[in-house]
């Protein structure tokens, strides 16, 4: 989630530990509290891609502090895992 409340989700299809793998990072809605401290959780009925990622399948999104960076990490199975970045977050 970002600091405005954005909730940022991965998505990935995963063909087993060889690939081929393949995933997206999209907007999918968004948290809100009122001034009475009541949360509440609005899913988008259809969620904004906000990037592609052919042969990876990343399983972690997390925005850094005082950054629009956000902390991609995948979990390619045999292939290894990476980490990289991407401006999907408010600084």
């Amino acid at each position: 989630m970002t600091n405005s409340g954005r909730i940022l989700a991965s998505s990935a299809s995963d063909a087993g530990d060889d690939g081929p793998f393949d995933s997206a990072v999209s907007d999918a809605g968004r948290v809100t509290v009122s001034a009475a401290g009541r949360v509440r959780v609005t899913l988008a009925a259809h969620p904004t891609v906000l990037g592609t990622f052919p042969q990876y399948k990343i399983e972690g999104v997390e925005c850094l502090p005082g950054s629009a960076d956000a902390l991609l990490g995948t979990d390619d199975e045999n292939l290894g895992g990476f980490l990289r970045t991407m401006s999907f977050c408010e600084a």
